[in-house]
């Protein structure tokens, strides 16, 4: 059975990841460059403050549920060539769902229905992105 411990942990991890795509998404937006760069680093600029909802939300949980939020900031890809940004954030937000499903099934497990429902808004938004990413790519 699993722990409010494990839950304020997975949470952390979560948080260090989004701490992450915050900063892969604003990067990506700036040097984002090329004849279809302005409608893509839109995009990265949108994705980054949903990133950042995510981060602010995680947070707070981890807070309210006793713990303490990490500021460790998990593995940034950082390129200057507009595919190669796609290609990074698309696995990013593959491995985001991943995670949150994950986080998901270890909430509920820890009887904690308002994480796991949270965490399904924000898997709800990373499947959103990857379906976006997705599109552009072909």
């Amino acid at each position: 059975m699993a722990t409010k411990e494990d839950v304020i942990n997975a949470l952390n991890t979560a948080l260090s990841e989004e701490l992450a795509a915050i900063i892969q998404y604003m990067y990506h937006h700036v040097m984002a460059t090329g004849r279809e760069s302005p409608a893509i680093a839109d995009m990265f600029r949108k994705f980054a403050m949903d990133e950042m909802k995510h981060a602010y939300w995680l947070a707070e949980r981890v807070d309210f549920l006793g713990g303490v939020p990490t500021t460790k900031v998990a593995d940034v890809k950082l390129s200057k060539d507009l595919t190669q940004m796609l290609h990074d954030n698309r696995q990013a937000e593959i491995e985001a769902g991943a995670m949150y499903k994950g986080y998901m099934k270890l909430a509920r497990e820890a009887d904690d229905h308002v994480t796991a429902h949270e965490l399904l808004e924000i898997l709800e938004d990373e499947e959103g992105h990857l379906r976006d990413l997705g599109a552009v790519l072909g």
